[in-house]
């Protein structure tokens, strides 16, 4: 259902070819989901032009950006609830209540921004998969974490490639960081591979990067079938033709998920991560506000400390509750995030859960550059 190959195979992808193990497909986005930043020494100067999917400014920055109202006239100015403010603020929307309201909000907000296009839309993400490490002191989680920047072309003729980082696992808790430190705060463990292969080497130091092409016809992939550009831009910008079309695009294609997770996972990848026109990404988010299933989390803050509203979907699997949630920046309309929660094995979903990856997007930017050169996976010796 997404266009973001599993975090595993990310690093893997990392590594020298004689460490990888064969490239398997993307595990089940309800069991676990994440999505890779790049490394400072090799972004560019590219074009700045509006950001179009995530990237929130930084809290402090985002804090002291406001509109002032200046009164001209001899009227008493509206009283400021900022005493170091030199004028009458304008208070902040309140924020949505209901999931329909924020996607509302958001396709509102998406719908507004000025077209851009380039030969590239540039997208920074960093994703996170938890682990379990057993050690003398008990069991912790850590997140093995990659980085990626995805160069998705665009136009025919053009490749996208992708260039991916190993940047070191983390405690994910504090819990978990409390049991790391008391085993010594280990800075490399060992994770068993699958038969016929050599185990895996985790560090908490970044590794090499690695860039690689991808062939076309297997960058973009909607509703569980390969999407090109052009089709991308020619999607219903009306959110009834939208999930009409998107369903029968995953019925071509024989998907047996339930429809409403089917359509929950197109109209999140649609938002957060294709290179879907505006009007495109606005329907998609009005979609999702009518699909029934959808629950509101409200506010919350991702990994990287950004705070955000939350949507998210929930289905039980063969024994586990799976969660997806879409956090998304309701004064911009731009998604922050997408989680994966294991919400335990009872007969209703656990209120509280277990986090199993993440994928934080960080910057989207369109840009005409050549991307960086990188080895074809069709050729490559692990691909």
């Amino acid at each position: 259902m997404s266009t973001r190959p599993d975090v595993m195979k990310l690093l893997a992808e990392a590594r020298p070819g004689r460490l990888d193990p064969e490239p398997g497909s993307r595990v089940d986005p309800m069991t676990i989901t994440a999505y890779p930043r790049p490394s400072a020494d090799r972004r560019r100067a590219l074009p700045r032009r509006r950001l179009v999917v995530a990237g929130a400014l930084p809290m402090a920055a985002a804090l002291t950006v406001g509109a002032l109202v200046l009164t001209s006239g001899g009227g008493a100015a509206p009283e400021s609830t900022d005493p170091g403010a030199t004028g009458p603020a304008v208070a902040a929307p309140a924020d949505p209540t209901s999931a329909r309201e924020l996607l509302l909000v958001a396709a509102e907000r998406t719908g507004a921004e000025k077209p851009d296009s380039g030969r590239y839309l540039v997208l920074t993400r960093v994703q996170g998969e938890r682990r379990e490490v057993d050690s003398a002191n008990g069991r912790y989680g850590v997140a093995v974490r990659a980085r990626s920047e995805r160069w998705q072309a665009t136009r025919p003729g053009d490749q996208s490639v992708d260039v991916v980082q190993n940047i070191g696992f983390v405690p994910i808790t504090p819990a978990d960081e409390a049991v790391w430190r008391a085993a010594g705060s280990p800075t490399r463990w060992t994770e068993p591979a699958p038969a016929g292969h050599p185990d895996i080497v985790h560090t908490a130091t970044a590794g090499p990067r690695s860039v690689q092409v991808i062939p076309a016809g297997r960058d973009l992939v909607l509703a569980g079938q390969p999407v090109s550009a052009a089709e991308l831009a020619n999607l219903p910008t009306d959110p009834a033709a939208l999930k009409t079309s998107l369903t029968a695009r995953y019925r071509r294609g024989g998907g047996t998920e339930d429809l409403r997770q089917a359509l929950f996972f197109a109209g999140r990848d649609l938002v957060a991560g294709l290179a879907a026109p505006a009007g495109v990404r606005a329907a998609a988010y009005r979609m999702l506000a009518d699909l029934e299933g959808v629950d509101f989390l409200g506010r919350v803050p991702d990994r990287e400390g950004r705070s955000g509203m939350a949507v998210a979907y929930t289905r039980r699997g063969d024994t586990v509750w799976g969660q997806i949630r879409l956090i998304i920046d309701p004064q911009t309309g731009r998604a922050l995030a997408e989680e994966s929660w294991n919400l335990g094995t009872g007969r209703k979903p656990a209120a509280t859960g277990t986090l199993m990856g993440w994928t934080l997007l960080l910057h989207a930017t369109y840009s005409d550059e050549t991307p960086p050169a990188g080895t074809d996976r069709r050729r490559s010796p692990t691909g």
